[in-house]
Parts: C-alpha cells; structure tokens; sequence
C-alpha cells in the first residue's frame, strides 16, 4: 500500500531545511565543494578551514570571518603531490592572493572583512590550513 505525503508537514520541513541553508551560509559555515575526495579529514569553522587528504581533485568554496581585530589570514599548505590553486577575495570583490602552491609553503596575507577561499586542485596530495 502506497502512503500518501502530508503536504501539510512536507511544505514546513522544506522551507525549514533551505532556512537552514541560507543561514549556515551566511555565517560561513556551509562551504561549496565540487569534485572527488579521498581520505578526506576536515574543520570548517567561521574563522578557520582546513584539511588533510590522500587525493582531491575539484573546487571548494569557503568563507571565513576575521576573529576579534584580527586583519590577518595564517595560510598553511602542505604537498605531497600534485598542485593546490588558492584565490583569496574579500566581500567587495578584492582579490587579496591568487597564487598556484605546489610545494610546501607557510604565509600570511592580509585582508578585512569577510574573505572567501576558494581551493582549485588537481590531483593533489596533503593538506591545507587556513585561520583568520
């Protein structure tokens, strides 16, 4: 016997699940991911982003916030193989880094406001850390 949906209750936990969407958005907490992981261990917070990884390959997409005062991004990045983009943009469209990491390389970069990291890969190996 087929059971019937009850739009009565169906329509609320659908306006309800993108509300909730758009808020974990909004504070930074949802990030935007496009690819293939593999042994894939990460954080995702509003004032840090990072991963350990056997191979990624795609794009992923995350804000961050400053923590108190703070104008400085801490950027790690770790290869074993392959290369790691990393396009760093504040909320007005400035782009603060725009670089391709295909070693081991620790940075600052400074930036104000709400940034966006966005981590391009092909076929890469290692890790990444990213806090503001």
């Amino acid at each position: 016997m087929k059971k019937k949906v009850n739009m009565k209750i169906a329509i609320p936990v659908m306006v309800a699940v993108l509300a909730l969407a758009v808020i974990l958005k909004c504070f930074g907490l949802l990030t935007f991911r496009s690819g293939m992981r593999f042994g894939f261990v990460g954080n995702d917070g509003i004032h840090k982003y990072n991963g350990s990884y056997s191979k990624i390959t795609g794009t992923m997409i995350h804000s961050l916030r400053p923590s108190k005062g703070s104008t400085t991004v801490h950027c790690e990045i770790t290869t074993k193989s392959g290369s790691l983009h990393v396009l760093i943009t504040q909320k007005d469209g400035k782009v603060v880094l725009d670089k391709e990491i295909s070693g081991d390389e620790t940075f600052d970069v400074t930036a104000e406001g709400v940034i966006k990291v966005k981590l391009s890969t092909e076929e890469h190996s290692g890790s990444y850390r990213f806090e503001y």
